[in-house]
């Protein structure tokens, strides 16, 4: 049956909500007296361990991951980390001896891992990355170890694999794989003798399950610098100093401002932060367009130079008013929440997720989740009226002098009337013309 384990505790796993936590009547008490720090355990629908916090404020990690809002499962020799103390999953079943592989299967694997990895390391920054289900665990300066048993730091919960099967430790070159066991451990395909220098993406596989190994580059020796050049010899002085012409500045023409648009700060839509340990966590992408594409490649918005990257690994795009996270068919998968991505996944408050072995913090910004939900409409307009409005209004004309000229007589323009005045302007427009009629007579008469 599986089971959570805190020291000599025990508490076994039932279809029921089961809490966990530092405060009194809990079915598995850890020391403290903080209500915050609670979890609640149960099996899920296929017979394996779920857990989920159980207080808005709790702080709960299986193995060294924060648990968000949504519930995950426990694989057997998890670790739950939960107000400062940590507890082991695990499952009865999973227990047992180990099984001998036969010497004719040993004997296939002709070879063996010797020499210096290609991509040597320093022994800092070590994690490794399950390729069977995306985990990630760190090598911390005590190192790492491999077994059957929960009290391992990777539990493998095959017979193949031995109850302590092999350790990861920093040496001075780099990170050391120590072999413990019975049945060997691979690298990149070849069998370990006792120990092996790792190297920079190398693949473990133990008893079946692979993990991937990074760690930060091995340094290169500082070269030397090269000595100074001579100083060159000082130019004889003239004979005669000539007296230096006097430079009259010019005054530069003021520049004019910038439009406010283009001097003031384009906010992001979204953000995206690596917390990988070691020198590149912190590193913070900023997201602009509602499209946006992720991968090793230089020609991607978010462009992440790590080997676990593919070229085009992932985009991040936002329609509806949601964030959604697509896999574009990479090699060692888009995660979310630990959780690999098929197709499409939705992003929901500021989960964490990972391309290859590189995680980051999604973080969209305020107001990014819900614009482009609903259609604008748009007030009715009189076609007429803003027509008119739209029309500048035109200079009176210059009136007509009483002498006599050779230039032609200017008659103002009228305003185009609207339908209601239409009889009024047409009275109007018929006075003008007798008007004009008069004034011709009379320019005629003093013309002859």
């Amino acid at each position: 049956m599986p089971y959570l384990q805190f020291r000599d505790q025990r508490v076994t796993l039932t279809q029921a909500d089961q809490a966990v936590g530092a405060f009194d009547g809990a079915a598995l008490r850890v020391p403290g007296d903080d209500p915050a720090a609670r979890a609640i355990i149960r099996l899920g629908a296929d017979g394996t361990g779920i857990i989920a916090r159980g207080h808005h404020d709790a702080v709960v990690q299986v193995n060294g991951v924060r648990l968000g809002q949504e519930p995950a499962p426990l694989l057997h020799g998890d670790k739950v980390e939960l107000g400062g103390q940590q507890l082991h999953y695990g499952e009865d079943a999973k227990g047992g001896s180990t099984q001998f592989i036969s010497a004719a299967s040993l004997a296939e694997q002709v070879k063996v891992a010797v020499g210096a990895p290609k991509k040597p390391t320093s022994a800092t920054g070590g994690r490794l990355v399950s390729l069977v289900d995306g985990r990630e665990y760190t090598v911390s300066d005590a190192g790492v170890t491999f077994g059957r048993e929960i009290g391992n730091d990777i539990v493998v919960a095959t017979g193949e694999v031995s109850r302590r099967h092999a350790q990861i430790v920093p040496g001075e070159s780099g990170y050391i794989l120590n072999d413990l066991s019975t049945n060997g451990v691979l690298i990149n395909g070849a069998r370990v003798s006792e120990r092996q220098l790792l190297g920079r993406g190398d693949v473990i596989n133990i008893g079946g399950e692979e993990f991937r190994f990074y760690a930060d580059k091995a340094k290169e020796p500082a070269a030397s610098a090269p000595p100074p050049a001579p100083a060159p010899a000082a130019a004889p002085a003239p004979a005669a100093a000539t007296p230096p012409v006097p430079v009259i500045p010019i005054p530069e023409a003021p520049t004019a401002p910038k439009p406010a648009r283009e001097t003031a700060a384009r906010a992001p839509l979204a953000t995206l932060e690596i917390i990988n340990e070691g020198p590149i966590k912190g590193t913070r992408f900023e997201i602009f367009t509602p499209l946006t594409n992720i991968g090793r490649g230089a020609h991607n918005d978010v462009p992440i130079a790590d080997d676990s990257v593919s070229d085009s690994h992932a985009k991040i795009l936002r329609k509806d008013g949601h964030w959604y996270v697509v896999d574009q068919g990479s090699t060692n998968g888009t995660y979310v929440g630990g959780r690999r991505v098929q197709g499409e996944q939705q992003l929901v408050g500021a989960p964490d997720v990972r391309f290859g072995n590189i995680k980051l913090t999604f973080r969209p910004s305020a107001g990014s989740q819900d614009e482009g939900g609903s259609t604008r409409a748009i007030a009715a307009v009189n076609v007429d009226q803003a027509r008119r409005m739209a029309t500048p209004a035109t200079p009176p004309a210059v009136a007509a002098s009483s002498h006599r000229s050779d230039k032609p007589i200017m008659i103002p323009e009228t305003p185009v009337p609207d339908k209601k005045g239409c009889a009024a302007m047409i009275a109007f427009v018929i006075a003008l013309g007798a008007a004009g009629a008069g004034m011709l007579a009379i320019l005629l008469t003093v013309g002859g």
